[in-house]
């Protein structure tokens, strides 16, 4: 990405990257009236910024009130500013319009700049205020009919303005809100005239061959919920694709929304309803797999919205040929204290996890208060371990590897999570399809009883060694798992059976998932009955600069488990830690700064423990890039991302988070208690933010992650990115 904005925070950016035919992810064209055009990926030399493409746009030919705008639509925030870069250019010379709308009437202009361009790229930058609780957008407008327009390298970035919503010494509230406020946003009745889909609604078809499908009005007697019709859906095949019923919906970026429709069927089918960013990676933001049956039935999502683009809300069929009736459709916007703790009793020593790779090059253990290690590119896997049928090794290779490290755990008092896979070939239902770990290690066992062999040797063999066992690493991604989820919820049920046969006390760990197809998979397993077989929820959350960005990815996970019924059980990030995004900064060349390697994980730590996550394995303690360093290449020497890290768990060991909340999307607060001890958690993510305290915190000394304390001479003082400890 050639374009950064260092001072300010970037909220979104498109370096339009990617193997797109029309519109890089992300953009779409917003068209009215008589207008003709036509947009597509670019990659000739000198067509292209930076990178490897960028994207065409031409306006062939518009009516009188007609036009055409390539748009990025944006989850801008009442009361913010903005600033957006674009890069133009042309063929010979046009006039190009860049511009920032609210896209609700009467179509407000936050920001607009008209220029000249030619054949060599022109740099556009806009600014100004959105002011309005709407969404909107970025957009590039064509002034010249037939013109090439040629857009790369675009930035969105929240900047502090005189007169913005902040101000300088911020009163901070004494606690969090507690208040949930629902706001309707629209509903569908279906009780237009149509002959396909009702009004606003459409089938969205893809795939290879494409599938097959009906859809159409529904007027019966005991088919329609309430009204005069209901909107019919048949998926009849999926082809190399599916096909859903949809209604797309500007969405915004960070907001809670609830889905709540009718539903009911022929017969006996299952469907799923859920909620859609519609580019990649195409994750839920809030899904629910029913099975419906002749009697409607009220079916409820509830998710954050985590993409910058337009999603929909969608019901898709999972049983070919069922007529699958929707009415009464409403969405409703969810106000409340998003940062709310999941819980308020003490933290579990569970949450400090980690992971050691290169244990043989060192003995080494972490000396930042992890007390869990989890097993993952260990070469202690199945594969590893038992090479043929029913030969096992403990005393040389990938067995005394195993060995090793079960010793290791136990002389620095650790407990273990062990992480079952992959297929062996020998055991593997299709030998020759290419896994990530080899030749048929993504597929399910020929026999399942070759895999209840496998988890009883390591069960009984490490019965009050190992407690804890994850199912599968990532189960989503086809790389390491091919296999159906009702298959896994089959070895779920054995992995269960041996594990609890070893030594009852022994805890299994549903497969860890990916943000990408996660929180999908994950219903889709909990709706086949594998929450019956684990005992503990597991997922995977990665995280950029801003660490932030993780507790809507968690709270819709939590979500998708409360509605099987299972917020009971523990939820735990298995393998987790900071990575570079590439598409704000250029991770050839970016460095992390001293304050993000401090500041990164432990604002991470914490988000993660409000939200309810209850173990975090940080992966992995020997990395060696600036923003995940933990250890120097003696593993002896913390680096400072390694001392914040361990001054973080100290202040979180043993602790009840009584309260937290954030001030103005920018200060999060975190109220601690530990026996006798009351004290205050809290950062920025905008450096030089002033903040006052309120007085009833009884406040007099802070305490830095680099374990600096002093008096706190004033109740008004600046926080920036690295937390700081108020007491």
């Amino acid at each position: 990405m050639a374009v950064t904005d260092s001072d300010n925070l970037v909220t979104a950016a498109s370096n339009f990257e990617g193997t797109y035919t029309r519109f890089a992810p992300g953009w779409n064209v917003n068209y009215w009236g008589s207008v003709k055009w036509e947009a597509a990926r670019e990659s000739r030399s000198g067509y292209v910024h930076s990178g490897t493409s960028a994207q065409r746009f031409r306006v062939l030919s518009r009516s009188s009130g007609a036009d055409a705008h390539l748009i990025f639509p944006h989850g801008f925030v009442n009361g913010k500013s903005y600033r957006a870069v674009v890069y133009v250019r042309t063929d010979t010379s046009a006039q190009v319009e860049v511009m920032l709308r609210r896209d609700a009437q009467p179509w407000d202009v936050t920001a607009a700049k008209t220029v000249s361009v030619g054949s060599g790229w022109t740099r556009v930058e806009v600014q100004g205020r959105f002011r309005w609780n709407s969404p909107g957008s970025l957009r590039v407008i064509s002034k010249t009919v037939g013109a090439n327009i040629y857009v790369d390298d675009a930035q969105i970035s929240a900047v502090e303005e005189a007169g913005d919503t902040d101000v300088t010494g911020m009163p901070l509230p004494a606690a969090g809100g507690a208040s949930t406020t629902l706001t309707q946003v629209f509903a569908s009745n279906f009780d237009d005239v149509f002959s396909y889909t009702s009004t606003g609604w459409r089938i969205n078809v893809w795939g290879e061959p494409l599938g097959t499908f009906q859809a159409g009005r529904e007027t019966r007697a005991g088919y329609v919920h309430s009204g005069a019709s209901s909107q019919r859906f048949r998926m009849l095949t999926t082809g190399g694709g599916d096909a859903h019923l949809i209604y797309p919906f500007p969405f915004v970026k960070g907001r809670t929304y609830r889905a709540t429709a009718y539903m009911r069927a022929d017969s006996s089918a299952t469907a799923e309803l859920f909620i859609r960013r519609d580019a990649p990676p195409w994750d839920a933001a809030g899904t629910r797999t029913v099975t419906l049956g002749t009697s409607w039935q009220k079916v409820e999502v509830q998710g954050i919205y985590l993409g910058d683009v337009v999603g929909s809300l969608r019901v898709a069929s999972k049983t070919p040929g069922a007529n699958i009736y929707v009415d009464s459709v409403k969405l409703e916007e969810v106000k409340q204290n998003d940062l709310a703790p999941a819980s308020t009793t003490t933290v579990p020593n569970t949450l400090f996890g980690i992971h050691v790779k290169r244990l043989g090059n060192h003995f080494n253990f972490p000396q930042t208060g992890h007390g869990l290690l989890r097993l993952w590119n260990t070469g202690t896997n199945w594969r590893d371990l038992e090479k043929a049928n029913n030969v096992w090794d403990f005393t040389t290779g990938s067995g005394k590897r195993l060995e090793l490290y079960v010793d290791y755990a136990q002389r620095n008092n650790a407990q273990i999570l062990y992480t079952l896979g992959q297929t062996p070939a020998w055991a593997s239902s299709n030998p020759s399809v290419q896994g990530y770990y080899g030749l048929g290690a993504s597929m399910p066992p020929t026999h399942l009883e070759d895999w209840r062999d496998y988890v009883r040797t390591l069960a009984r063999r490490y019965a009050g060694k190992i407690r804890y066992w994850e199912l599968w690493n990532e189960s989503d991604f086809s790389g390491t798992w091919a296999g159906s989820v009702e298959k896994m919820v089959e070895m779920a049920r054995i992995a269960r059976e041996e594990i609890k046969a070893a030594d009852p006390a022994n805890q299994l760990v549903s497969p860890g998932l990916t943000t990408g197809q996660g929180v999908a998979w994950l219903d889709r397993f909990l709706a086949a009955g594998g929450g019956n077989h684990v005992d503990v929820i597991g997922f995977h959350w990665y995280y950029d600069m801003q660490p932030e960005k993780l507790a809507p990815q968690i709270q819709n996970v939590r979500q998708v488990i409360k509605n099987h019924g299972l917020e009971h059980k523990p939820l735990w990030n298995t393998e987790g830690a900071p990575l570079c995004n590439s598409s704000l900064v250029d991770c050839a060349t970016w460095t992390a700064s001293v304050a993000e390697q401090r500041s990164v994980n432990a604002r991470a730590l914490m988000i993660m423990w409000a939200k309810g996550v209850s173990n975090f394995n940080y992966y992995w303690w020997e990395r060696g890039e600036s923003q995940g360093r933990l250890v120097q290449d003696d593993f002896v020497t913390q680096t400072a991302g390694g001392h914040a890290l361990a001054e973080a768990i100290k202040w979180i060991k043993g602790a009840r988070l009584v309260d937290s909340f954030k001030v103005q999307d920018k200060v999060y607060v975190f109220r601690i208690n530990r026996g006798t001890e009351n004290y205050t958690v809290l950062w920025s993510t905008t450096p030089g933010t002033s903040v006052t305290i309120p007085s009833s915190w009884g406040i007099t000394r802070l305490r830095t992650l680099a374990g600096q304390e002093s008096s706190l001479a004033s109740a008004t003082f600046t926080l920036g990115i690295e937390p700081v400890m108020l007491k």
